[in-house]
């Protein structure tokens, strides 16, 4: 999927943009719209505790009541089903802009596959805010240099290649099934892990060849010298060396990404007003700090629709991988 329609919500340009857009929800509202918020925020997460996304959710709650008219905002963890029960006490909430749910490309994956019953109809889209971009990550002593030594090993020697990585029919199962595809196939076993810094683990112990993974997740090995980069999705800041997947010959750029929806049926002019107000969220200080010591990139999109098109999109791809993996069979 391209990423060439994301900007960072840096520059004069932005905070006129969401200036802008705060004019326009407070034109679409009357009456009890009118005094929104009116009570306390709720940020709903269904992710682990301590994890990526129940980092992003702390990060807004910290930085969100000043631009919620001093209204405390706070996170409930809502695990189960692999998101469904968060999911459905967000869809419960039908219309109420005190409601939000923070959602990931986990979710897409999930709905894809069939383990929850919605779709990203189901909820209101409002803000994509972070992406994190995949990455292929190698003991330093491994004879690997680039992701065509990998794969041409793999292509020599079918089954005897690894890969540890997040999961089965995860969102990192997919984003490595992508690039797989994009190499011609190649025979790699996908050794799955309850969690990347299991699965970096596991290769720096070598019973792995390499790791997929994410920069946050890798960064201390690189700086012991440890571990090296084969390849990373797209360009992060902090691997000016490393080659992406695009210039290595691969098209595609596979990313977790995270952001916010609401529950359905909220009303345009309320929407707009949420999206502003978390535009000047992630604007904070402190969200910022929070940012880059997570070594995650922002990935804002023009507008809440284009949020929806992207979750749909999402589904839509990992269902069509799925169905040629042989994993889904509708």
């Amino acid at each position: 999927m391209d990423f060439r329609g994301w900007s960072k919500p840096s520059s004069a340009r932005q905070l006129a943009l969401v200036a802008a857009a705060f004019a326009a929800a407070g034109c679409a509202q009357s009456g009890a719209e009118a005094a929104f918020p009116s009570r306390p925020i709720e940020i709903v997460s269904w992710a682990t505790p301590g994890g990526p996304t129940d980092l992003l959710s702390r990060a807004l709650a910290e930085a969100a009541p000043q631009h919620f008219d001093g209204e405390r905002v706070t996170v409930m963890t809502r695990q189960g089903g692999a998101g469904a029960a968060g999911m459905q006490y967000l869809q419960g909430r039908e219309g109420d802009p005190h409601v939000l749910g923070v959602f990931t490309a986990s979710g897409t994956v999930n709905m894809a596959t069939g383990r929850i019953p919605f779709s990203p109809e189901d909820f209101t889209p409002i803000l994509r805010i972070q992406i994190d971009p995949f990455l292929i990550a190698v003991r330093e002593d491994s004879p690997f240099r680039t992701l065509g030594d990998l794969f041409e090993a793999a292509h020599a020697r079918p089954g005897e290649v690894s890969m540890a990585g997040f999961g089965a029919a995860s969102a990192h199962f997919l984003g490595f099934a992508r690039l797989r595809a994009a190499a011609g196939d190649p025979d790699i076993r996908w050794i799955a892990y309850e969690g990347s810094a299991d699965a970096v683990v596991a290769a720096l112990g070598g019973h792995t060849d390499a790791a997929h993974t994410n920069y946050n997740i890798v960064r201390e090995h690189l700086r012991a010298g440890t571990m090296r980069v084969l390849g990373v999705a797209l360009p992060v800041e902090a691997l000016p060396e490393t080659p992406s997947y695009a210039e290595q010959g691969y098209d595609l750029q596979p990313v977790h990404w995270r952001g916010v929806v609401g529950p359905p049926g909220l009303d345009p002019g309320v929407r707009a007003d949420l999206r502003a107000r978390l535009m000047a969220a992630i604007e904070d200080p402190g969200f910022r700090e929070y940012m880059e010591r997570a070594a995650l990139e922002y990935a804002t999109m023009e507008d809440a629709d284009a949020f929806g098109g992207w979750m749909a999109e999402e589904v839509a791809m990992s269902r069509d991988m799925l169905r040629r993996l042989g994993i889904l069979d509708e």
